[in-house]
């Protein structure tokens, strides 16, 4: 009788586990940032409220900055980015297409709200953090560019604005520092995502 391969079976099992431990880890590193701020929290405090040892969270993310770096790509690969792309690139219309662009900015910033405050909060605090704010920046105005394209190609921009100038209007209205400075104003999600699907069609879209 042949002896089964249990390698692969192994292999996928322990990757699993890693690919768990770092989501704990995470979590609570950015629990602690948001809650306690990023200067007051130690690498040693992350490792006890994910119940794991130190060494691990230094070999999985190399530094206490490393930790903010690896939450900013958690945040950059949110399932809903993907989904308003999508929906904006199928739109019938511009009306339609800018609506889509702030529903999925607004859900990305609702759900990664306190890792993008840790981010922007702490640019300043290390070379690492400042280079993955700007990388943040950079994708989410590459995605931006995608929606200004759009709505050229449906021939919805007003006339005068072309596609650099959309994009640029629409990271104002759009930007995760937007978002947050609406929230700070105590406005609610759903009223700041009516207000900016109102300005950004009147910024942008021919009548």
């Amino acid at each position: 009788m042949t002896r089964m391969n249990t390698r692969p079976y192994r292999s996928s099992v322990r990757d699993q586990a890693a690919e768990l431990t770092r989501t704990v880890i995470l979590d609570a590193a950015e629990r602690l940032f948001a809650e306690h701020g990023y200067a007051r929290i130690t690498v040693a405090r992350v490792a006890e409220a994910a119940d794991v040892a130190v060494n691990t969270v230094y070999a999985a993310f190399g530094t206490k900055a490393g930790l903010v770096v690896a939450l900013m790509e958690r945040g950059a690969a949110e399932p809903a980015i993907a989904r308003a792309l999508h929906r904006v690139s199928t739109a019938a219309d511009g009306a339609e297409a800018v609506r889509w662009a702030v529903r999925g900015t607004g859900e990305t910033v609702r759900r990664h709200v306190r890792t993008m405050t840790v981010l922007y909060d702490n640019e300043t605090a290390d070379p690492l953090i400042a280079e993955a704010a700007r990388r943040a920046d950079d994708l989410e105005r590459a995605r931006l560019a995608e929606i200004s394209g759009r709505l050229a190609e449906l021939d919805a921009l007003r006339d005068g604005i072309g596609c650099a100038e959309a994009a640029d209007i629409l990271w104002y209205y759009l930007s995760p520092c937007s978002w947050r400075r609406l929230r700070r104003m105590g406005w609610s999600w759903q009223r700041a995502e009516e207000w900016l699907a109102g300005r950004l069609a009147t910024a942008l879209l021919r009548r």
